[in-house]
């Protein structure tokens, strides 16, 4: 069994919340923030995890009332706004957080977040892309990219028996423990506004976030390559 450890999600918009529910469902400790009281309050309502709270971030000050040390990891999950998620890092930093994986929305952001000591960089809409040419080259289709130990963000084919469903016919989450972060239509097309009567496509590829196990569980190894 894998030790519980402590996480720390900034950022509650779709990729944050999501990265905040597996962690919390794999059995981890989980403080998610967010300077929106309504995003704050979306994910208790929805009972996500059982500890999110309203602060800025911004504010080293504020960050400095939240035991900052006592975390394995930080994740940053602001895209949307540059110069807030380059000042929340800095301030990280600055406290002493070691082990930083941090969202970017284009590669000067990633730079930047490269420059003041990231661990880890997500660009969930470049990674897909790579994907995308290494399955038109007949390479690797099951990208997976770890955040800790047991949990990764993946994209993978969209198995057979999904094809024509909408998400709330699918149940994956329910049924596989994974959360869809986006879809990639054929073509290369990125869906990243979901609904639950959105309809997954026999072309489509999910790029989901969950346990490992769970990832492989779901993408069995005979739909693992493009035809």
């Amino acid at each position: 069994m894998l030790k519980k450890q402590n996480f720390l999600v900034i950022g509650l918009g779709r990729f944050g919340s999501n990265v905040a529910k597996v962690f919390y469902e794999n059995g981890h400790d989980v403080l998610a923030i967010d300077n929106s009281m309504e995003a704050v309050q979306k994910t208790i309502d929805q009972k996500l995890i059982n500890n999110a709270i309203q602060l800025d971030a911004t504010d080293s000050n504020s960050l400095k009332k939240i035991e900052i040390e006592k975390f394995a990891a930080v994740i940053v999950a602001i895209g949307s706004s540059i110069e807030d998620s380059v000042l929340i890092t800095a301030n990280l930093r600055e406290l002493g957080v070691k082990k930083l994986i941090a969202k970017a929305s284009t590669e000067m952001h990633g730079k930047i977040l490269e420059k003041l000591g990231v661990e880890k960089i997500v660009y969930p809409e470049a990674e897909m892309g790579r994907s995308l040419a290494k399955q038109i080259l007949g390479l690797n289709t099951l990208d997976e990219f770890a955040l800790s130990e047991d949990i990764s963000i993946a994209e993978v084919a969209l198995p057979k028996d999904f094809h024509g469903k909408s998400l709330s016919e699918t149940n994956i989450r329910a049924s596989f423990g994974l959360n869809i972060l986006a879809i990639r239509r054929a073509g290369g097309d990125f869906s990243l506004t979901l609904t639950p009567q959105t309809t997954l496509q026999p072309d489509d590829y999910l790029l989901v976030i969950g346990n490992h196990a769970d990832i492989e569980r779901f993408q069995p190894a005979k739909e693992k390559t493009i035809k």
